[in-house]
């Protein structure tokens, strides 16, 4: 008898614990806080960059899939020129010199922008947590990709943004600085 009314006191616990419990409540448009920035050299001529933000969405609608590739997330407009909207990651990358931050131009596509994967499956609702996402940055023919060449122990440092699938942009958060070709 007395287990009993342990077991149903201690359901009845359980049960005002979940119902205290409210799902946390994120504006629509995603919000991000920059994490961390590692330098991984990946090759010759060639640093795999790691950019860690954290993230929070009040619909989930974080992310594109293989199936996201028709109007509006095309890679190219009818006039070819390409689609912002077919990204959902954006970076900005600048370079130090002599003491001060100039942004690095790219002549070509792709840039630095790119796409991560749905976060939340096809479920609306709120999510938060952290994503990694990679660039490769080449320095052994940067001559005629970008401008101020990068080269090796160069100082450099990102503008990042993310967009979810209703197109609405995040704030933009920057990066703590890092010399390219070294390990951290």
């Amino acid at each position: 008898m007395n287990t009993t009314k342990i077991m149903t006191f201690l359901a009845f616990l359980a049960f005002l614990a979940t119902a205290c419990f409210k799902a946390p409540q994120y504006a629509d448009t995603p919000a991000i806080a920059f994490e961390s920035i590692k330098n991984a050299p990946a090759g010759t001529g060639t640093d795999s960059v790691m950019i860690t933000v954290s993230y929070q969405d009040g619909n989930g609608d974080l992310g594109l899939g293989d199936e996201d590739k028709n109007p509006p997330f095309q890679e190219l407009n009818s006039n070819g020129s390409v689609n912002p909207a077919f990204f959902n990651f954006y970076a900005n990358a600048y370079k130090k010199v002599r003491g001060n931050y100039v942004p690095i131009t790219f002549f070509s596509y792709p840039k630095l922008d790119g796409r991560f994967p749905r976060l939340n499956g096809t479920r609306s609702s709120s999510i938060e947590g952290t994503l990694k996402y990679t660039i490769l940055f080449s320095y052994i023919f940067s001559s005629g990709i970008y401008t101020p060449v990068v080269a090796p122990n160069d100082t450099i440092k990102f503008d990042v943004q993310i967009a979810d699938r209703g197109l609405n942009k995040s704030n933009i958060v920057q990066t703590s600085e890092i010399i390219i070709g070294k390990k951290n």
